[in-house]
């Protein structure tokens, strides 16, 4: 019975429905409502269940890596000489370039003017140390040689009386002369007074040499410090040297063909300024497998692309809506914020790198191109098969798009209402927090 109920129900609500439908369809007004009703009904399906994508966008440019290498100044100066120019081919360590460094250039001047004073008052104090060398030599010959005749006198006086005393001893134990003799005594007091004579000799020989040591050791201390200063003074000339080759001769670093000069013979250039490109001919063939995009997004955006995750790269013609974009793959995405040097790096432009960064920091993010044999260029397109007139270029600027989620519209618009009415409590997070123990003494429950 109460399933014929529902039934019956359910047919009177459908025949209802239908007479009213049929009714509003003949009214001039009740069409403009059915029309209403089934715009808002299509628009709230739409809302909650159709997603859509969002879309992150970067800025950057076509490069070809390792093909490139670019001539950066050292140093601040003037270009003094240009020894190429663009389409010259050069070799590696060829002198590109030669910059004006008048600090290093006097500096070197003085240390030199420095080391040619120092030589000459080293040559003129050796000749003087020499001359006062050779005088403590002859002091030390004399003064050796005349203690040398006095030791050998009072050696044979010494000889004597040790004699005369053996003598005397020799006569007392005979009984011959008594043993505290007046001459006895006087002998053996001379002989002892010889022996320390001699001894004293032998002390002032060992003051002679020591003198002339110490003489010699000063000599040889001086001009140890001298040649040591001369040795110092021409390693700091040779850094000069060597920083001054470094910063004012620009050499190449490789191989490859000169294809920009920024700068002209005369101008003056600043650390770190870009002054030329040098470019590998055997790697700037025009291939698809050569091209990779470098594009800079925005931390927030770079941090929601991942390796492999599809990207569109719209080169700068203005014709996206012709040609479309390459389809490509995310490569590789930095994990520290580029700088402007780095940026300009890559792109070779410093207005560029300049604007990348004016809005805030960038994530620099490498792009893999999808390749094609059906293409005019060679590459996979979006919405045709490229370009038979616009190149694809080492260079060419570009913007990448991405979609990095799907989402339906009444997702966007909860989080705004949170944020403004900031209801952002659950019936599950008030449950597991209410708790009474948490609850103010002496309130309203």
């Amino acid at each position: 019975m109460r399933e014929d109920g529902a039934s019956r129900t359910t047919l009177v609500t459908s025949h209802s429905l239908k007479r009213w439908l049929v009714e509003q369809s003949q009214e001039p007004n009740g069409q403009v409502r059915l029309s209403l009703i089934a715009l808002w009904s299509l628009t709230g399906l739409w809302v909650l269940f159709w997603p859509v994508p969002t879309e992150v966008t970067g800025r950057g440019v076509m490069i070809v890596p390792g093909a490139s290498t670019l001539i950066d100044s050292r140093a601040e100066g003037q270009i003094r000489q240009l020894n190429v120019s663009v389409g010259d081919t050069v070799r590696e360590g060829e002198v590109l370039m030669v910059l004006d460094q008048p600090a290093l250039e006097t500096q070197l001047q003085r240390q030199t003017r420095d080391l040619r004073e120092l030589i000459q008052i080293n040559a003129d104090l050796n000749r003087q140390d020499a001359q006062r060398l050779k005088d403590a030599r002859a002091v030390r010959d004399t003064a050796l040689s005349k203690l040398q005749r006095e030791q050998s006198q009072l050696e044979e006086l010494q000889a004597t009386y040790a004699q005369k005393a053996a003598d005397f001893a020799h006569l007392a134990g005979q009984d011959v002369v008594a043993p505290l003799a007046k001459d006895v005594v006087a002998t053996s007091d001379r002989n002892t007074q010889l022996k320390v004579e001699l001894d004293n000799l032998a002390i002032e020989r060992k003051e002679v040499i020591n003198a002339f040591s110490k003489v010699q050791l000063a000599i040889d201390t001086e001009q140890q410090q001298r040649r040591f200063r001369i040795d110092n003074l021409r390693r700091e000339i040779d850094v000069t040297k060597a920083t001054l080759r470094y910063q004012g001769e620009l050499i190449a670093k490789r191989d490859g063909t000169v294809i920009d000069l920024q700068v002209i013979q005369g101008q003056t250039v600043k650390p770190g300024q870009r002054l030329g490109t040098i470019s590998n001919a055997s790697l700037t063939k025009r291939s698809p497998q050569n091209l990779r995009a470098v594009a800079y997004f925005h931390p927030a955006d770079a941090r929601r692309l991942q390796p492999g995750l599809g990207v569109e790269v719209v080169p700068d013609w203005q014709q996206r809506g012709r040609f479309g974009g390459i389809r490509g793959r995310v490569a590789k995405v930095s994990l520290l914020p580029a700088t402007p040097e780095d940026i300009n790096t890559t792109i070779g432009n410093p207005p560029l790198a300049e604007s990348l960064v004016s809005k805030g920091p960038v994530i620099r993010t490498e792009i893999d191109l999808g390749t094609s044999d059906t293409s005019f260029d060679g590459y996979r397109w979006t919405l045709s098969r490229g370009s038979s007139v616009f190149p694809i270029r080492e260079g060419l600027t570009l913007q990448a798009h991405s979609y990095v989620e799907w989402r339906t519209p009444v997702s966007y618009v909860l989080p705004i209402l949170r944020d403004l009415t900031g209801t952002y409590r659950t019936p599950g997070l008030d449950q597991q927090q209410d708790q009474p123990d948490r609850r103010q003494k002496e309130t309203l429950p």
